[in-house]
Parts: C-alpha cells; structure tokens; sequence
C-alpha cells in the first residue's frame, strides 16, 4: 500500500511540474499568462523580461518533473532522489506558508486557491515521507 500510494503521489506531482515546466517553456508569452493562471492562480503581466525569467525557470519545473518521474517508475532503484524532492517540497511549503497574505495580495490570487496549494503541498510532503522507500526495502522495481 505505501509502494502505490507513493507511486499515485510521486506521478501526479511529476505531471503536474511536467506539463507547466513544458507550458512555460514553449508557449508564447500570451499563452503563458493563460497557464499561469490555471494552474497556480496568478495574473501575471508578461514582458519580455518575465518572460525569459519563466522560461529559465521552467528548466528547472520540468527537471523536478522528470526527475519525480523517475522517482515514480523506480523508487526502490532512486530511492536517494526522495531527500531532495522533500527538500524541496518542504521549502515550498514553508514559503507558501510564511508569504501567504502577500501572494494572496501581489497577484490577486484567492484565499481558498492559496489554502488548496497549501494543503496540497503539505499532502505531497506528507505521503512523500511517510512512504518513502527505506534502505532494506526490495528492488522490486530495480
């Protein structure tokens, strides 16, 4: 049950980061403001500065994508990736957790969609931990 329920947790995060790593990286500004907004809830004015700001950050989006990928298709194998996927999730949430009013108030984004990314950073982080694969576990997936 912690295998799969690591493995469901781990893919859709991967997903998630691949496809808005992906958005960000080959739309065109317009398109981007459009992404934004759907998936995180921020109404951003793109420049030409914000945007090549975007499309650096969107290499790393979408590495943390692949690489929770990996992480979902051989945990046992690349069971060291799980510490720098909680390190960063964690990081995120205590981001989102001490900036959550200015968020809120620098990019109109609502009080209930902010407790949602909230939440769900805290559930990722959670299940992350708790059913990361320990050293003796079998390579069933090796």
């Amino acid at each position: 049950m912690k295998t799969r329920l690591f493995r469901v947790t781990t893919g859709l995060a991967a997903v998630y980061h691949f496809l808005l790593g992906m958005a960000l990286l080959v739309l065109p500004a317009g398109a981007v403001g459009q992404v934004t907004r759907m998936f995180l809830g921020i109404e951003l004015e793109f420049d030409a500065q914000l945007s090549l700001i975007g499309k650096f950050a969107s290499s790393y989006i979408l590495a943390f994508g692949i690489m929770l990928g990996l992480l979902c298709w051989s945990q046992v194998r690349l069971r060291a990736l799980v510490v720098p996927a909680l390190v960063l999730f964690g990081l995120r949430l205590v981001n989102k957790l001490v900036f959550l009013t200015t968020i809120e108030e620098a990019f109109g984004v609502a009080r209930g969609r902010s407790l949602f990314a909230l939440c769900s950073l805290a559930v990722i982080f959670g299940v992350m931990a708790w059913a990361r694969p320990a050293g003796g576990d079998s390579p069933e997936n090796a």
